[in-house]
């Protein structure tokens, strides 16, 4: 649900496949991003932003747990990267596309029953899936909640150049006004995260992600798990590494952001950009869902209504832990 690009952990599947790498995924660095440890100053001061939601214990313990550092690399990744079209590309070219009809074929079941339930084509999952982390290859390895305590902090350090003054350069005020922005939905974000571990029962540390704080399959950030979280596989918990649980979250998602059944792309253009703020992302997605729905209506095995190719449902919705592509579902 956020701005992503292909990191090099990802680039070896398609070398092997004589094909390019796609892009668009949430990236994997390919070297450990430079990290420092937060002071015992910062540390209180981020204690103090959250105090009043939670136990100061509490979060004398997450705030102080030598696990959090600040990611200087992804601060200005947050606030300065911008997609284009070209960053997507990829995602059109024969290979992905077979790993997509693969999924669709595997996942029939799921993806239909969350298709009837939430009124959302099956063919828009399977194209976010895709596009967010390669159906669960690439779903980032940055520790969530470093993500969003860097930003805050980021803020705080920089309180002085609030207001911001006349003649300041424009880029600096791009950045500080993009800064002040960031804080804000980092706050909610942290808030969220802190909210969804103790409801579920794990450490903040628990949640790995993109450069952007987003997780799991779908790549959700904690408030749109919170929000829009689903059990589809109905077994008494949401997990985002799940197959059955990321497959009817998407739905859930698309619907609720006025998701309309069809492919047309100015009726449903505005759920996508919900879901991730890029156009190129959006026009992506769609054309990847429009793609194998005509591919699929031109098949003597379609369903009646053309919503995916008939197959069997993978044996448990739990993503693999395999690094190659091909083996993933």
């Amino acid at each position: 649900m956020t701005n992503r690009k292909l990191g090099l952990g990802f680039l070896f599947v398609f070398v092997l496949a004589f094909l390019a790498p796609l892009r668009g995924m949430s990236e994997v660095a390919p070297a450990v991003p430079l990290e420092k440890a937060f002071s015992a100053q910062e540390q209180d001061r981020l204690i103090s932003m959250f105090e009043a939601q939670f136990d100061r214990q509490y979060l004398t313990q997450v705030f102080g747990d030598p696990r959090l550092e600040r990611i200087e690399s992804l601060i200005k990744k947050n606030l300065l990267t911008q997609e284009t079209h070209r960053d997507y590309a990829d995602f059109m070219n024969p290979y992905s596309m077979h790993l997509a009809k693969r999924f669709q074929k595997r996942w029939e079941a799921t993806l239909e029953q969350a298709s009837r339930q939430f009124e959302v084509d099956s063919e828009v999952l399977v194209a976010i899936l895709l596009v967010e982390t390669g159906f669960g290859n690439v779903m980032g390895r940055y520790p969530v909640i470093g993500v969003f305590a860097s930003l805050l902090v980021e803020f705080d350090n920089n309180q002085g150049a609030y207001p911001i003054a006349p003649g300041t350069d424009p880029e600096q005020v791009h950045y500080l006004e993009r800064l002040a922005k960031k804080a804000e939905w980092a706050k909610s974000e942290l808030t969220a995260l802190l909210t969804l571990s103790a409801a579920n029962g794990e450490s903040p540390y628990h949640y790995k992600g993109s450069y952007a704080g987003a997780f799991g399959l779908p790549q959700f950030l904690p408030s749109s798990y919170l929000k829009w979280g689903f059990d589809g596989d109905q077994n008494g918990e949401i997990n985002l590494s799940h197959f059955g649980d990321a497959i009817f979250s998407t739905a859930n998602y698309l619907q609720s952001h006025g998701w309309k059944r069809g492919l047309t792309h100015k009726d449903n253009e505005e759920a996508v950009w919900a879901y991730n703020n890029s156009r190129p992302y959006v026009h992506t997605v769609l054309n990847i869902a429009k793609t194998l729905h005509d591919k699929a209506a031109k098949s003597s095995t379609q369903s009646p209504r053309g919503y995916g190719l008939k197959g069997t449902v993978g044996q448990d919705g739990r993503g693999l832990e395999s690094k190659i592509i091909t083996d993933k579902f």
